[in-house]
């Protein structure tokens, strides 16, 4: 590992995150914005490795996770330049090198359902049906143009409510689970 006077190479800090519960403490550094204290974070992390909710968390497994960030994961991560690690007061301070790391859920809510397509697709089907109503062919030639801008407004407000509700609904399950990443490391 690199030493802190210089700056961890880009090998060393994927081979610093490549460990799941590493990639937890990260997350929680990004999500909460701030140093943490360290009974606080692994609360979280047993939490989210047991598939539970913090109060849900029994003492011994917390403990498990306490000691096991304490010895063996903050100190790699601080060999990676990622964070500081203050032993003394129990607290883990980000760097501006995660603030580099990019760590996004790979449950991403785009992923879902490709929200920008279907909006440009009726985008597209809303400019022809348009085309065909002012252009007087059949059908659309029977429809005013109030008729055909409901229609347009109608086919937008559909999907936006659609995409309103996937997106709740992905947050939900967003904030109830443990992250799963996709990791980028912006240089």
């Amino acid at each position: 590992m690199a030493s802190k006077t210089t700056r961890p190479s880009r090998k060393e800090v994927f081979h610093a995150v490549k460990n799941l519960r590493r990639r937890y403490v990260l997350y929680y550094l990004q999500r909460y914005g701030g140093p943490v204290e360290l009974g606080e974070l692994a609360e979280q992390v047993a939490a989210w490795e047991n598939d539970a909710t913090v109060s849900e968390v029994s003492s011994s497994q917390r403990k498990s996770v306490y000691s096991a960030l304490h010895q063996t994961h903050l100190p790699k991560l601080e060999s990676a330049g990622v964070l500081r690690y203050d032993t003394d007061r129990s607290v883990v301070h980000p760097t501006e090198r995660a603030a580099q790391l990019d760590l996004q859920l790979a449950s991403d809510p785009q992923a879902s359902v490709p929200w920008h397509r279907l909006y440009l697709a009726i985008a597209g089907v809303s400019l022809l049906v348009l085309s065909i109503a002012w252009a007087g062919m059949y059908p659309f030639a029977l429809l005013s143009g109030l008729e055909c801008a409901l229609l347009v407004v109608t086919a937008f407000g559909v999907t936006a409510v659609g995409h309103t509700y996937d997106l709740r609904r992905w947050r939900r399950r967003a904030n109830r689970a443990a992250p799963d990443f996709i990791l980028e490391l912006n240089d």
